[in-house]
């Protein structure tokens, strides 16, 4: 027993998704398929993936929020990250504390508990017609998923639930991540929100933003379903690059619908190095190798 109050198991079938319909567990049909999560940095271009893969044919819930997220998948995420002294703009306790044994059982335990507990509510889906539908269609092997930046942070434990679950890894210049970073949350303090951590220093979200690059590109050694993505060629060579992501997350589309989602995705702006020497940014790369393998570098 730990302090969430529940056993460490873990789901070993990835064809047996619990959820609490009348009342009790029930265990889908064997062609249910595992999720495809989306991950990646606050703003490094996941809403826009995600809302290009939904119009290819990706299940990814249905009462979302303006980033294609479920809003309850925030809070279990944040809510686990607050208990052991962290939140999404400061993981560092969180991700010490998931790499022990102890930690990672821990971890999975809890969301073991609440995936069991309330399914639909924490992938967003109602209780009315067009929520039991969609149900159904995963239920007979409509590819599913979602999309929430915190999973990032969460997908080893994930993929101990779901180990043949299909990632998604959105990837974007660190300086671009961390520019848009800082320009949300000066716009929010300004509307009156409290600041969270220190998001209105370029350098600290810059080195939030290597951060979740390096956490998502380590979780490429833990399965053989990760597709990288990045940002950029996404934004250059649109239809090529949905076509590959919409095959590798086992979607059947159209060329028609091919050309709905590249019409939402906007052209790559020019690279904006604002407020960040160069030589703050030849450290982080030395912190972050990562970054430099991806190939991203000052220009």
């Amino acid at each position: 027993m730990n302090r969430h109050g529940t056993q460490p198991t873990i789901a070993r079938d990835y064809a047996r998704l619990m959820s609490m319909e009348s009342g009790k567990s029930i265990v889908l049909s064997s062609r249910q398929r595992a999720p495809v999560l989306i991950i990646g940095a606050h703003r490094s271009g996941t809403t826009a993936t995600a809302r290009a893969l939904q119009l290819l044919g990706l299940q990814i819930g249905q009462h979302l929020d303006s980033h294609h997220e479920p809003r309850a998948m925030q809070r279990l995420h944040e809510e686990y990250l607050r208990g052991v002294g962290a939140s999404w703009f400061d993981p560092t306790a969180f991700l010490k504390w998931v790499r022990t044994p102890e930690g990672e059982s821990d971890c999975v335990a809890y969301l073991d508990k609440n995936i069991r507990k309330d399914f639909d509510s924490l992938l967003g889906y109602r209780k009315n017609p067009r929520g039991l539908w969609l149900r159904a269609r995963m239920k007979f092997g409509q590819p599913w998923g979602w999309k929430e930046p915190r999973t990032t942070l969460f997908t080893s434990p994930w993929l101990q639930l779901f180990p043949d679950a299909r990632i998604v890894h959105v990837v974007r210049h660190p300086l671009a991540v961390a520019q848009s970073l800082r320009r949300r949350e000066l716009e929010f303090q300004k509307a009156g929100d409290a600041p969270q951590g220190a998001l209105k220093d370029l350098d600290y979200c810059l080195r939030i933003a290597a951060t979740y690059l390096e956490v998502g590109e380590q979780i490429s050694a833990r399965t053989r379903h990760f597709y990288r993505i990045r940002f950029e060629d996404l934004q250059t060579d649109p239809g090529a690059a949905l076509k590959s992501l919409g095959e590798f997350c086992q979607l059947r589309f159209t060329n028609d619908r091919v050309a709905e989602a590249v019409a939402t995705i906007r052209t790559q702006s020019a690279a904006r190095h604002h407020d960040i020497t160069e030589g703050t940014f030849a450290k982080l790369l030395s912190e972050h190798p990562t970054v430099t393998k991806l190939g991203y570098g000052w220009r």
